[in-house]
């Protein structure tokens, strides 16, 4: 993924063990495992097996996300269908980093690398009703709502919807005129 603002983005494979170590808890965060299926603390082990998957995974890639040298998140492009040209996609940043337009740069960067580097025509992503924030920022991007799952999953002892959104590739050649100037503010 290409360097955007004041973020860059670096294959997790690549990384230090240190710096994997650091994704991993980030992820067992509260803030970010409440908006997560799985929300149990990710063990080290339960972690490095995760990447060693990646290894012989074709269909995901995963990124971390710097800020300066400060490790702040993760990027993660799934169920990558060359075939169709689709995938999904998520994301995580740390807590502390939320605001200063870190989600929107993420958010950039992933639909330029999804739609021009890889090709990609469509992407998807699911996000936790209890997360209204974030399905607010997708359709900031020009995600469309495709269908709401009600009550689809159990978040400690109540069952919460999942919003179901998507974008094609010419959709987003339509809105991304408006955050070139956003993100070029970014890179200033």
């Amino acid at each position: 993924m290409k360097k955007i603002g004041s973020l860059r983005f670096e294959n997790l494979l690549d990384v230090s063990v240190q710096h994997a170590e650091q994704v991993r808890l980030i992820r067992n965060h509260p803030e970010i495992r409440k908006y997560m299926y799985t929300d149990h603390v990710i063990s080290p082990n339960e972690h490095q097996c995760w990447i060693e998957k990646l290894k012989e995974d074709k269909t995901l890639e995963v990124f971390v996300v710097f800020k300066a040298d400060q490790l702040i998140g993760l990027v993660s492009v799934n169920k990558i269908s060359y075939q169709h040209r689709t995938a999904d996609w998520a994301f995580y940043i740390d807590p502390k980093e939320l605001g200063g337009g870190v989600g929107v740069q993420i958010e950039y960067a992933l639909l330029e690398y999804v739609f021009e580097d890889m090709g990609l025509q469509k992407l998807n992503c699911e996000v936790l009703s209890i997360n209204p924030k974030v399905v607010k920022l997708h359709q900031k991007f020009g995600f469309q709502n495709e269908g709401f799952r009600r009550a689809n999953i159990v978040k400690g002892k109540e069952r919460v919807g999942v919003h179901l959104l998507g974008i094609t590739a010419t959709e987003w050649k339509l809105e991304k005129p408006k955050f070139k100037k956003i993100i070029k503010r970014y890179a200033d």
